[in-house]
């Protein structure tokens, strides 16, 4: 077994070994402030064979970010010429590429490499890192980034197995399988769905889309930047900056409504339904269409063509549930088959199973996705209590359903930051978060949720098996900025 330390060309033996697990949009922003902040001595695990996370795996047709993307992108790396307003995956996968260039990060990455387990050794104060391949590498620091879009959600219908067409999930799109001309049925209604449904109606011959539960829908209103446009922000002082804040404030008044004030989520409300009604003219059909739960209980779509793509002479929305899958098609509760030879689950991902099936045992021998069972408490969504010098980008309760992801990555980014500055000029190389300071954000965290959209009594795939919500941040993003604007030391036992 090959056991060496993270990073072999080590120039300064003060500088601490540190360990990013994950290339996606958290480990390639972590490791260009780490460059920026003068740190040298870190290696980025990545299990596939490129970076890009989510934007590389995710290759469905019309898959899109929901954030407009002069504001899903680093804000230490703007980007001018982005196509439209809101970019598809391609792009978005370019851009991290480019941000891997330019900041010459790839003797730092380790390409095919899946981590198997993490262990914190206390004697030593360092982390043992052991992969699939048999090889173990060891670090002072983990920085964990893999994020919780990279599991498939799959539902274990009955007969499943016995289906002789194909099969497939969006996140794991089989290009090799033209549609042209099949009868396809649709598994779920959820944003991924939203963007491939219109991509295909055209295409197959006929599409069953089963959903269980109706979404919330507003435009996306999307265009594309002209070439003066782009000029304009590359070349004006000023204007695309002021454009990615307008964005940005944008999106935090929308947060009113969708966070759950009751007079602005009423407005909303009534806005998705004055869409619905201008988009769909069967009454049947936008009776199936019409939520009946509190707008931003569950996650808002956006679409210009979705309720279009149901109203095609191919196209059935199908609401009675699933009761199973035969060798030919999905059988529903009313007892009828509807014939396919293909299948594609929309069902996005299991959000509430952080970092599995990854291993990782703290500073007494508990394993963190044990521990974790129904409950993923942390301390900022960046600490964990009992797991020393480790820290999460993305973790539990920092999701969004307003603004960009990209903001909170980059403020926990740079609490991290603050944190490694803070050893370094207290010349300590211990931390561990406070388990009392842990439980107090978390009740905290909890309470919030409860009186808010997400805690309206909707069934969402925020909540946990538990029915807390794990996910979502309580609130508006400079809140959290707020929280994380500076290392809290007296939250952590430092040694």
């Amino acid at each position: 077994m090959k056991k060496t330390n993270v990073a072999e060309n080590r120039t300064d033996k003060l500088e601490p070994c540190l360990a990013i697990i994950g290339a996606g949009f958290s480990g390639i922003g972590m490791a260009i402030r780490l460059k920026q902040s003068g740190y040298r001595n870190f290696t980025i695990f990545e299990r596939s064979d490129n970076v890009g996370g989510t934007w590389r795996d995710n290759t469905y047709p019309g898959c899109a970010c929901d954030v407009a993307s002069h504001l899903y992108s680093f804000s230490f790396e703007k980007k001018s010429d982005w196509t439209k307003v809101f970019s598809d995956a391609s792009e978005i996968y370019q851009y991290l590429l480019s941000c891997v260039e330019k900041y010459q990060l790839e003797n730092h990455i380790k390409l095919n490499t899946t981590v198997s387990d993490m262990r914190f050794d206390s004697s030593a104060n360092q982390w043992a890192i052991s992969t699939v391949s048999n090889e173990t590498f060891h670090a002072d620091m983990i920085i964990n980034g893999t994020g919780p879009l990279n599991k498939p959600n799959i539902p274990n219908i009955p007969g499943i197995e016995n289906f002789t067409g194909k099969i497939f999930h969006s996140s794991q799109w089989d290009h090799e399988h033209q549609l042209d001309g099949r009868n396809v049925a649709c598994i779920g209604t959820g944003a991924s769905a939203i963007q491939f449904i219109p991509e295909i109606v055209n295409k197959v011959r006929s599409l069953k889309v089963f959903q269980r539960t109706p979404t919330w829908l507003v435009p996306r209103l999307n265009r594309n930047y002209s070439s003066l446009t782009k000029w304009v922000f590359k070349n004006v002082p000023g204007v695309r900056n002021f454009y990615r804040l307008f964005i940005y404030w944008r999106n935090e008044y929308y947060g009113i409504a969708i966070i759950g004030y009751p007079f602005f989520n009423n407005l909303l409300q009534k806005a998705s339904k004055l869409y619905l009604r201008t988009k769909v003219k069967d009454p049947e059909l936008r009776k199936k269409l019409t939520p009946n739960y509190q707008i931003g209980c569950k996650r808002i779509n956006i679409s210009d063509d979705y309720y279009e793509s149901l109203q095609r002479p191919n196209s059935d929305l199908i609401t009675e549930p699933i009761i199973s899958i035969t060798s030919t098609g999905v059988t529903s509760a009313d007892g009828e088959t509807h014939e396919c030879d293909t299948i594609i689950f929309g069902t996005g991902f299991v959000t509430t199973k952080y970092l599995q099936p990854m291993k990782i045992y703290g500073s007494k021998g508990k394993e963190l996705t044990e521990q974790w069972a129904g409950s993923a408490e942390s301390y900022l969504g960046i600490s964990v209590a009992g797991f020393p010098n480790y820290f999460l980008l993305l973790g539990p309760n920092t999701g969004l359903g307003h603004n960009s992801v990209v903001f909170m990555i980059e403020a926990q980014i740079e609490y991290v930051i603050k944190a490694l500055s803070y050893l370094k000029e207290a010349k300590k190389s211990f931390i561990d978060v406070k388990l009392e300071r842990q439980e107090t954000f978390c009740d905290s965290t909890q309470n919030k949720l409860e009186k808010f959209s997400w805690g309206s009594g909707c069934d969402s795939w925020y909540l946990s098996e538990n029915g807390k919500n794990y996910s979502i941040w309580p609130g508006f993003t400079p809140s959290y900025w707020w929280k994380t604007r500076k290392f809290d030391v007296a939250s952590y036992h430092v040694s």
